[in-house]
């Protein structure tokens, strides 16, 4: 693992899971409701919405951006490479792998006949675990590709963004933000 690992994992990371948190704060009070609009209700179900693909991918890149630009947050220099475009477009790239990567997991659940936000009674498990990893398999198959980093290193970084999504989705679930794990 090299010097700068924690630094790419943090930079990439703590954007996630404020935008991530900020919005299901919004989804809680409704705000932005004007684009609380399936994005295909038939297929995904109605809690995949257009809101959620603008708010997050926007937030995110606009917190990437501001977190990992040269002397930001981090105080990193490690991304001295990229201006400050394309810092923005990478952190609108990693809001969009979350969001696409969840749909799949919410297809197969509509096509087993589980109501959005329900939690499945048959294969109960694995559809926890798939909630839970889904988004950082995208997250993590992004930064694999942005960053030089070893297979090692991106099953690392999928098992911390996986067990963050894990940790503030129960957070959240006991603050009476989600309405459920």
């Amino acid at each position: 693992m090299s010097q700068e690992l924690p630094i790419y994992i943090i930079g990439a990371l703590l954007p996630l899971v404020t935008t991530n948190i900020a919005h299901m704060v919004l989804v809680k009070r409704n705000a932005w409701s004007t684009l609380a609009i399936p994005i295909y209700e038939k297929a995904f179900g109605a809690n995949k919405t257009w809101r959620g693909v603008v708010f997050i991918s926007t937030v995110n890149a606009v917190l990437f951006l501001l977190i990992n630009h040269p002397g930001g947050v981090l105080m990193s220099f490690l991304n001295q490479k990229q201006n400050l475009f394309q810092l923005l477009f990478i952190g609108w790239i990693f809001g969009m792998a979350y969001v696409l990567f969840e749909l799949p997991n919410s297809f197969i659940k509509r096509r087993m006949g589980i109501a959005p936000g329900a939690s499945a009674n048959r294969w109960r498990g694995l559809f926890t675990l798939l909630d839970k990893t889904d988004s950082a398999l995208g997250v993590s198959l992004i930064f694999y590709f942005i960053h030089d980093v070893s297979s090692l290193d991106a099953i690392f970084f999928f098992l911390i963004a996986s067990g963050l999504h894990s940790l503030f989705s129960w957070i959240l679930y006991l603050r009476n933000i989600k309405k459920s794990f």
